[in-house]
């Protein structure tokens, strides 16, 4: 199983953290990378032949307004897609969800770290807690995107409104 985990910043200029988790039985290989360019992140996301693309981004059709998901997912952080700063991470997400040539799913890697228990403000606290080697908290928050990626593969994860989270209980 091969999952792409996006952890995608609204504007270009901003960095955007990639992950590739390659699941082979019970053990996983691991790849990190920061992208600015939407061509280039579609291009490493492609590149890697996923079977999923996870990305933190609210991937909304249509009308950007407050869903059930965000709603549900509030108490854990998350921010209402209504805001500015939101609506143009939104519309970067349907951009390179519609580019990338796999299943794409929404996720909320802070929610995820949470609920799976090595959530920690100090993104290298949780990188060392993880076992890996992150540049900054970007490529973290990437690798626990591709991470529920790979749960949703397995049958672990299920729907806070239209977003994926870890289950629970796995």
């Amino acid at each position: 199983m091969i999952a792409v985990g996006i952890d995608l910043a609204g504007k270009e200029k901003n960095p955007t953290g990639l992950c590739s988790i390659f699941r082979k039985g019970e053990c996983d290989e691991v790849m990190l990378s920061t992208l600015y360019r939407d061509k280039d992140i579609v291009e490493y996301a492609n590149s890697m032949n996923p079977d999923i693309v996870a990305i933190d981004a609210p991937l909304i059709e249509g009308e950007i307004k407050i869903r059930e998901g965000d709603r549900i997912l509030k108490k854990y952080g998350a921010l209402p897609p209504t805001l500015p700063s939101m609506r143009e991470l939104s519309m970067r997400g349907r951009k390179i969800a519609g580019a990338v040539d796999a299943e794409v799913i929404e996720v909320f890697p802070t929610a995820s770290a949470k609920i799976l228990g090595f959530y920690s403000r100090e993104y290298k606290n949780m990188a060392s807690s993880i076992g890996i080697k992150a540049k900054n908290r970007h490529e973290v928050d990437a690798y626990i995107a591709a991470l529920t990626g790979i749960l949703h593969l397995e049958g672990k994860t299920e729907m806070a409104g239209e977003i994926v989270v870890p289950a629970k209980l796995f």
